[in-house]
């Protein structure tokens, strides 16, 4: 008997298995660009009277997060004036901007139309932190702006400057009073 049960082992046909099929893999996906700036120091404007402006005293300071954080090629972003109520319409930059005081390396220019701030650069030197600095501004309020604190956000960041910042809301542009 246990020579017919060893034959009877010998002879069965195997059992089908599955073949295994391939397990798909997660898709990747991307990876948000590590920000670009760290800060923005705002030199501010102090105050405003409604229907009037400032001196061209306000300056920007956009501090580059880290060694390499601003990636070589061009890059762009925006800052957008508001006012206490969160109007644009009632404040707006005056004056030409300049960027002589950025690196040269960065290629740095700026132009100011109503209420919104333009910043682009060339390219950058991914061996030092550069800042981007913009003076040259002032700010002007409409008849109608809103009392309070200007403020501001930045925006619409591409290309090497595609991380944009840590915060993009910036605070002490200047404030709005009413008229002596």
């Amino acid at each position: 008997m246990i020579a017919t049960l060893a034959l009877a082992a010998c002879t069965s046909t195997p059992t089908p298995t599955a073949t295994p099929q391939p397990t798909p893999q997660p898709t990747a996906q991307p990876t948000a660009a590590p920000p670009a700036f760290a800060s923005v120091t705002v030199g501010g404007v102090g105050t405003i009277h409604r229907g009037g402006s400032s001196a061209a005293t306000l300056s920007l300071s956009f501090n580059e997060a880290s060694i390499a954080s601003i990636g070589t090629g061009p890059g762009s972003f925006e800052v957008a004036l508001m006012d206490s109520a969160g109007s644009g319409r009632e404040v707006s930059f005056v004056g030409t901007p300049s960027t002589v005081k950025s690196p040269g390396s960065l290629g740095a220019s700026a132009t100011a139309s109503g209420n919104v701030l333009t910043v682009s650069i060339v390219d950058s030197d991914t061996h030092n932190i550069e800042p981007i600095i913009v003076s040259g501004l002032g700010i002007a309020a409409s008849s109608s702006a809103a009392l309070g604190p200007i403020q501001g956000t930045m925006s619409a960041f591409t290309g090497s400057l595609a991380g944009g910042a840590t915060s993009d809301v910036l605070v002490s542009f200047g404030t709005v009073v009413s008229n002596p």
